[in-house]
């Protein structure tokens, strides 16, 4: 899958693209703002990306998802602020993955969103995993 990363924390972000390239994804990004994420979706359409609520200077991460969404651009959270997702209205996207996460957690849980957008049923839930769909 190609993954746009939509996370502000360069570290964070980094241990994202290794253990999702060390298994065959394709990163693009990081985007640190919602601006961004949705200007390199819109020039480069991943299949799937991978959003933070809280991103630099002040932007949000569920507008981002709102926007992609608009796209055609399915998200997934990976966030520690898993509550705010639920304060806006309905929620955008498949789910959220919270942090901190382990390896095997991140791949599972974009495995899960491989699935559900293929129309699968999904295998192998990270129990820490939240689906909204």
């Amino acid at each position: 899958m190609k993954i746009l990363l939509v996370e502000d924390e360069v570290l964070i972000a980094l241990e994202q693209q290794l253990y999702l390239e060390n298994v065959g994804h394709s990163i693009i990004g990081p985007a640190v703002t919602a601006m961004e994420a949705v200007e390199i979706a819109a020039a480069d359409k991943p299949d799937l990306a991978l959003v933070d609520v809280h991103l630099g200077m002040g932007s949000n991460g569920i507008d981002a998802a709102r926007e992609l969404t608009r796209l055609g651009v399915p998200c997934l959270f990976i966030t520690s602020f898993r509550d705010e997702l639920k304060k806006d209205g309905p929620l955008t996207g498949i789910g959220c993955l919270p942090k901190p996460f382990t390896e095997s957690g991140l791949i599972a849980a974009v495995d899960v969103a491989r699935a559900i957008l293929a129309g699968e049923t999904p295998r192998n839930v990270p129990q820490t995993m939240e689906l909204f769909v």
